[in-house]
């Protein structure tokens, strides 16, 4: 097993091959099954660029993005949820006098069960060791509980590879290991 408890025959699941955009220049990687794998580098370096080619935000000038060894087309972030790649933007993308509940729900058929939906919210958050109060107003939570609610909405949107743009940026060092702590209980 490598460093990152990884098996080295791992099958890769995302790759990607000479991205460029306006502020991407080359980027390359491989992200195996099961695998955390983080982006640094100075501010301007174009990591969370290339995360928003990667989810369809932005439009991407060449390169290739294969998933599971087969290339597919992402123009825009409808193509990488169907595709099941989802990402947690920096600056939340949530709508503060709605619940959590109503935040992970909105944009999604009006028709659906909300018991229902909100027994499939309550079943992510018990496999993965999330806390979260589904009834709570946005504007009434920290921040870490913001970026939580974040995370399940992308979880019940059916992301199997999840993007996390600056996770740590305005957590506290508790709330940091915390959410290491639950990324390593997803991946294992």
């Amino acid at each position: 097993k490598s460093k990152s408890n990884v098996p080295e025959d791992a099958p890769v699941v995302l790759e990607a091959i000479g991205l460029k955009s306006l502020d991407v220049k080359d980027v390359s990687f491989k992200l195996k099954k099961g695998e955390i794998l983080g982006f640094s580098g100075l501010m301007g370096a174009g990591r969370t660029e290339t995360m928003r080619l990667l989810c369809g935000a932005d439009p991407m000038d060449s390169g290739v993005i294969k998933l599971n060894g087969k290339e597919v087309k992402i123009n825009n972030p409808n193509d990488a949820t169907a595709l099941h790649i989802g990402m947690v933007h920096q600056h939340f993308k949530l709508i503060d006098v709605f619940t959590a509940l109503e935040n992970i729900l909105i944009g999604l058929p009006s028709e659906r069960n909300e018991k229902k939906c909100r027994a499939e919210v309550e079943e992510i958050c018990a496999r993965y060791g999330f806390d979260l109060s589904l009834d709570k107003k946005v504007y009434e939570m920290s921040v870490s509980e913001k970026e939580t609610l974040e995370i399940v909405k992308t979880l019940y949107r059916g992301a199997s590879i999840l993007i996390l743009d600056e996770p740590t940026a305005v957590l506290t060092p508790q709330e940091i290991r915390r959410l290491f702590a639950i990324l390593r209980n997803m991946r294992d």
